[in-house]
């Protein structure tokens, strides 16, 4: 078998740059994954206050609809004017007036991580 001298030189070639591209590239991948780890931690924090806001937004409208319901409730839900104690309506219970609700712009929450 006869050695053919360009693939000798090719071999001896790649054996001289593959270490030095891989001194070149391994420093790239790392720093890549860094990029990357730091991407997906700073995507995970982002979904995570999205979903607090979310969980905030329908715990409001749970409260707002208690309310609602607790509202109509006192103040004589039925067409007749009548509790929901039996059809019968009720002297001793008066309706109170509702507190004022403070609302915020979403900007008191913020959780550092």
């Amino acid at each position: 078998m006869a050695i053919q001298p360009m693939s000798f030189l090719l071999g001896l070639g790649t054996a001289f740059v593959l270490p030095l591209l891989s001194r070149v590239i391994r420093p790239l991948a790392v720093e890549a994954a860094a990029a990357g780890m730091g991407f997906f931690d700073e995507a995970r924090r982002v979904i995570a206050e999205q979903v607090e806001t979310l969980e905030d937004i329908a715990a409001e409208a749970k409260a707002r609809r208690a309310h609602l319901i607790a509202t109509a409730e006192m103040n004589g839900g039925d067409s007749n004017g009548a509790e929901s104690n039996g059809g019968e309506p009720s002297a001793e219970a008066e309706p109170t007036p509702a507190r004022a609700r403070r609302r915020g712009n979403g900007a008191t929450r913020r959780h550092v991580s």
